[in-house]
Formats: structure tokens, C-alpha cells, sequence
């Protein structure tokens, strides 16, 4: 019985080290390549695929017996113990090693398409880890079943344990592990975990090699903290439910002498701010800014605070602003570094809930909800819009700050983030930052009465080209439509920028 405890207790560790290779593998990548539908698609069916082939090969070498052993022997489970000591060195390896691979998706990026260099990474990332996990429990089986009759209750066993330590790997790694200590702590605590349960084999003498395997990739990754080259513009790291979290002081591209301070999210820029002026540097927030005069003054609401420098831009044009963030850290970073003007009402709340629960009436309702290059569909819905509705005046205007692309293959997220609007009643507007549709910003306006009056930088004539298409609960059709554009952008941003930093 006492065997049998420590059988499950293995299976359980290995179950949750699943879960978490799984979320911290689409962690690691989400700096580079993003957190798309794309990228977790990817990390999903490699993570399957992993666990596909562990279970054939576990299977197989379930069957190895040493040449003296008959089946169901001593010899025979020993030797298959031995083999599983091997397999979850090995799966403590692979997740140690998990934490230097980041270096890999700048190979596999500077020289592959976007798309496949997502799936060659996330291949190197996790097939192999999730292979020695995947033959954990028929060997673990096969260590337990001494008569056919019990290989029934025994694999139930074994697969419910393991699903459970799933479970509860995956809400402490979203909830309080990766938030709190980061990616690497946490991909080295569960190896630590699966080294020590290898202990429960009790197998004597113990093997050299996987010990020596043990220690070089541990070494490798210690090395790899101590080598990791340092960003001389970086003021402050920290993890936060989005991913990592930076604020860096960079030399402005026009001019040395200026810094630029910046926050970004998963190496993602989403906030500029000139540290001498205490102003942004983005094209939109002035195009915005060149637009407030033609707005209804009163209270705002900001979806998406971020650093808090659009805030504080409409709180010098006269308006009262809450604005909306899901996570604490952004919010506490944009008093600490971006100078959050001590007027402006902070929540933290997902955009969409607090739609749906905020008190009040709204003159001016931002969304400005760019997660990297992804708009949050969840939000900008039919049913949200409808419910936004009640919650504006009379004369209210609803902006939405969106990538630059509005024809075409590029525009079709685009078309139907207008498409939905338009049924949802609001009468419509665009302003564009520059002409170019890779590195420009729309600017929406929605307005419930016809807006007369010409804004600066407006593009006119503009169509919805398919009015039907429309982003509703039930049917998301938003970030599917928005693939190729945030494909092109996601390039681009590669090319320009992580490579070059």
C-alpha cells in the first residue's frame, strides 16, 4: 500500500507539471510571438501531440523486461522503474531547460514567417518536455498491474490523480505562481518537484547518469541567469496577470538627448511618454488630443488605462476620468513612473464587466483595450455595445483606438468592429494618425446623433464593405477577422523592434 501511495503521489506531481510546462511555455513565447489565437492554438496541439507520442513510447517501454525476468516478475518491475527514474529526470531536464529557450525564437524569427516560426518554437519548447510526461503514467501502470484484471482501476487511478494535479497546477500558476514569482521560478520549482519525487523509487544503487543529466541542466540554467544579458534602459521588471511587466527609459529615435519613458507588457510598447515634457509621443494620442475641442466635456471613462498618460491628458482638457485596468500592478505603476494625476479614479475590473455593472452616465468613453495586437473581441460586442448605450448622455462620444488597416484582406477585423457598431445604432467617423495602414492608428468616433462637424485627419470616403458581419456573444467573430492584420503587425513589430532591442 505504501508503494502504491508513492506511485500516485508521482502521477499527481507529473499531472500538474503538465499544466504548468503548458502556460508558462505560452508565457515564455508571448513576448516575442504574442498571445494570439494563433499562438495558443499552437501551444495546445504540440502540447497534445507531446503527450500523444510520451504515451505510445510509455507504452512500449512498459513491455521491456531485463533478459532474466518473466512478466508481472521483480526483475521486471524493477527494471521498469528504472526506466520511469529515467523518464522523469528527463521531464525535469526539459522544464529546467524551459527557461533558456527564449534565445530560440530569435533565430526562429529573424529567418522564418511568423506563422511557422510559431510552431517550430513552441515544438522546441514543449514536444519534448511533454513526451517525457506523457510516459510517466504507462509506466507507472504497468509498475502496478500485476494481473490483467487490474489494469482497469489502475489506469483510472493513475489518470484521475494526474488530471487532478492539473487542475491544481493550473489555478495556482494562474493565480498566484506566475503573477508572484515569474516563469522561471515557477518552471524550476515543479522540476525541483519532479526530481524529488524520482526519490520515491527508492531504487539502489542509483544511476549516475540521470544524476549527471540533473546537474548539467540545472548548471546550464544557472548559467544562463548569471550570462543573461542585462537591458541598460530598463528601470523596473515585475510579473502581472498580462505577462511581464517593463518600464524602460529609452533614447527617442529623433532625438538622443530626450528619453522616452515606456511601458511595455510581454516586450510590447504600450505606453510613450516624454520624460520632460511629461506628455505621450504617440501619434494617436495627439490625433486624439487634436479632436477634444469637437467632444462633449464632462465625465470620461477610460478603458484600458495603461500608463495613465491619456488620463491625465483629458484631465488637463477639464474632463472627470475614471479609468478602468484588470491589473493592479498598471495601475500602480502608472502613479509610480508615469506621474497618474491624483484626480483620476482608478479601478481595476475586466472592461467588460465593469460595462456592465458601472453606475452613471458617461459624456466621453474610450476603449483603448490593445493587448499587444490584439483588441479584446469580448468587449467590443453587439450585446456590450447595447448595454454601453445606457450608460451614455445624450450627446456622448464613444472612441475606439484601433491598428491602422481598413481595406482588404488586413481590414476585414476592421469592417466588422465598424459593421458592429453601425448595427448596434452609433453613427460613425474615422481619423487615421498617418496615411500608411502598417503603422498607423484609427481612431473611431461613435457618436448616437449625426457628428456634423469635420475632424482633423479624417478619412472620408470610407465603407463597410460586408454590413452582416457582425461581433456578437454567441459568434466572436472579431479576433478570426483581425488574424491577418495582427499577423502583419506581429512581423512588423518583430522586425522593428525585438530584434533591434
Amino acid at each position: 500500500m505504501v508503494k502504491y501511495k508513492r506511485f500516485l503521489i508521482i502521477s499527481f506531481v507529473e499531472g500538474a507539471s503538465v499544466m504548468a510546462a503548458e502556460i508558462s511555455g505560452a508565457r515564455i513565447l508571448a513576448p516575442f510571438f504574442g498571445s494570439s489565437l494563433h499562438v495558443w492554438s499552437s501551444v495546445m496541439a504540440i502540447t497534445l501531440a507531446g503527450l500523444a507520442a510520451g504515451y505510445f513510447s510509455g507504452g512500449r517501454l512498459s513491455r521491456r523486461e531485463s533478459p532474466a525476468s518473466q512478466p508481472g516478475s521483480a526483475v521486471g518491475t524493477a527494471t521498469r522503474e528504472r526506466i520511469l527514474l529515467y523518464v522523469l529526470i528527463g521531464a525535469a531536464c526539459c522544464l529546467c531547460s524551459m527557461t533558456f529557450m527564449g534565445r530560440v525564437f530569435y533565430l526562429t524569427g529573424t529567418y522564418l514567417p511568423l506563422i511557422p516560426a510559431v510552431i517550430v518554437s513552441v515544438f522546441l519548447l514543449l514536444f519534448p518536455v511533454m513526451l517525457c510526461m506523457g510516459a510517466t503514467s504507462p509506466l507507472i501502470i504497468s509498475i502496478l498491474t500485476k494481473e490483467t484484471k487490474e489494469s482497469g482501476a489502475n489506469s483510472g487511478k493513475i489518470y484521475a490523480v494526474s488530471t487532478l494535479g492539473g487542475i491544481l497546477a493550473t489555478f495556482l500558476c494562474g493565480f498566484y505562481l506566475l503573477p508572484v514569482f515569474g516563469v522561471r521560478a515557477t518552471l524550476i520549482g515543479f522540476a525541483l518537484g519532479m526530481a524529488l519525487v524520482s526519490l520515491l523509487l527508492f531504487i539502489r544503487p542509483y544511476p549516475r547518469t540521470p544524476l549527471l543529466m540533473l546537474v548539467l541542466v540545472c548548471s546550464l540554467t544557472a548559467y544562463s541567469f548569471v550570462r543573461a544579458p542585462g537591458n541598460p534602459y530598463l528601470v523596473y521588471e515585475e510579473e502581472g496577470i498580462p505577462g511581464r511587466l517593463e518600464i524602460r527609459d529609452e533614447p527617442s529615435r529623433t532625438d538622443e538627448r530626450v528619453m522616452i519613458r515606456k511601458l511595455l507588457i510581454n516586450t510590447i510598447v504600450q505606453t510613450e511618454m516624454n520624460m520632460e515634457t511629461k506628455t505621450s509621443v504617440s501619434e494617436y494620442v495627439r490625433l486624439l488630443e487634436s479632436n477634444l475641442a469637437y467632444f462633449p466635456k464632462g465625465r470620461a471613462l477610460v478603458l484600458g488605462l495603461g500608463g495613465g498618460v491619456v488620463s491625465n491628458m483629458l484631465v488637463q482638457h477639464g474632463y472627470s476620468v475614471t479609468g478602468v485596468e484588470f491589473d493592479q500592478r498598471i495601475i500602480d505603476m502608472a502613479k509610480r513612473f508615469f506621474y497618474l494625476d491624483a484626480s483620476v479614479t482608478t479601478v481595476c475590473d475586466d472592461a467588460r464587466h465593469y460595462i456592465n455593472t458601472a453606475p452613471g452616465k458617461w459624456n466621453l468613453v474610450l476603449f483603448d483595450i490593445f493587448k499587444a495586437e490584439e483588441q479584446p473581441a469580448h468587449v467590443i460586442t453587439k450585446q456590450s455595445l447595447d448595454r454601453l448605450k445606457t450608460l451614455l448622455d445624450t450627446n456622448a462620444v464613444v472612441l475606439i483606438n484601433t491598428h491602422g488597416y481598413l481595406t482588404g484582406t488586413k481590414g476585414l477585423g476592421t469592417q466588422c468592429l465598424l459593421a458592429t457598431l453601425r448595427q448596434a445604432g452609433f453613427d460613425l467617423k474615422i481619423c487615421a494618425s498617418s496615411e500608411d495602414e502598417a503603422y498607423r492608428n484609427l481612431l473611431i468616433v461613435a457618436s448616437l446623433k449625426p457628428f456634423t462637424v469635420g475632424l482633423h485627419q479624417e478619412v472620408y470616403p470610407w465603407i463597410i464593405s460586408d454590413a452582416s458581419v457582425v461581433n456578437e456573444d454567441d459568434k466572436p467573430v472579431m479576433e478570426l477577422l483581425n488574424a491577418p492584420a495582427n499577423q502583419e503587425w506581429r512581423s512588423n513589430y518583430i522586425r522593428h523592434y525585438i530584434l533591434n532591442h
